[in-house]
């Protein structure tokens, strides 16, 4: 198709954390932001529409940060859709990274309400499970045993998510029961014999730190993502 043929160029914004990015395993062409560039593109072919998926994700920010860089990074693109990606390093022990269920609702707030200025669209996600049999990060202090683990503790921001998103009438693309989902796969084909052992997604989630997704991780959020963009208008 030649540029002369396309009728539309929309671009997307994936804002978000190291999961977005792809940090620290996973090659730029097989990010998810890249991934759905493609697929999208092979499908609105026939539709002379062409779109731009921008990697806005940067390793190991919270929602503050997020805010502090969101002119620059998501509404100077001036975006049809933005995709929200964020609580994994909302939910660190570091006082200079964690931030308050509280808080990380209202910057979740001033993220959207900010961005709908120049933005039609947004889909929010859920985070991705934290594989705490390979996190030796959050296995070195104690901060996460009242909740037994940390991805126990990250269920809390999960639960913000989804309610923020249920009050502002906003698609959620479900990264956490895609992935859980998954085990849940192994265990029925006797691959694993709890679905509550995470280990068995280890193909999915890097075994390294049981936080970043794998190359196939990254190609399943693409395509959870696919699910709803395919038919939303980004013209």
């Amino acid at each position: 198709m030649s540029s002369e043929e396309i009728l539309g160029r929309p671009t997307i914004v994936g804002f978000g954390t190291s999961i977005t990015r792809g940090y620290p395993y996973v090659p730029e062409g097989d990010t998810w932001p890249a991934v759905l560039e493609r697929r999208l593109n092979r499908k609105l072919r026939r539709e002379r529409t062409q779109v731009t998926v921008i990697n806005s994700g940067v390793p190991g920010e919270n929602t503050v940060e997020g805010l502090a860089r969101l002119e620059a990074d998501v509404l100077a693109h001036e975006p049809a859709l933005t995709v929200v990606e964020f609580a994994c390093n909302d939910v660190r022990y570091e006082p200079h990274k964690r931030v308050e269920l509280d808080q990380f609702r209202q910057n979740l707030e001033e993220i959207v309400e900010r961005t709908l200025e120049v933005c039609a669209e947004i889909i929010i996600c859920t985070p991705t499970p934290i594989v705490d049999a390979f996190h030796t990060y959050s296995q070195e202090v104690d901060f996460y045993e009242p909740w037994g683990g940390c991805n126990n503790a990250l269920v809390e921001y999960d639960a913000v998510i989804r309610e923020f998103a249920a009050d502002a009438a906003l698609p959620v693309c479900d990264l956490k029961q895609a992935f859980l989902g998954e085990a849940v796969r192994a265990e029925f084909e006797g691959a694993a014999d709890d679905a509550d052992d995470l280990t068995s997604i280890a193909h999915l989630i890097s075994r390294y730190d049981g936080v970043h997704p794998t190359i196939e991780g990254q190609r399943l959020i693409a395509e959870e993502l696919y699910r709803l963009v395919r038919v939303m208008p980004l013209g």
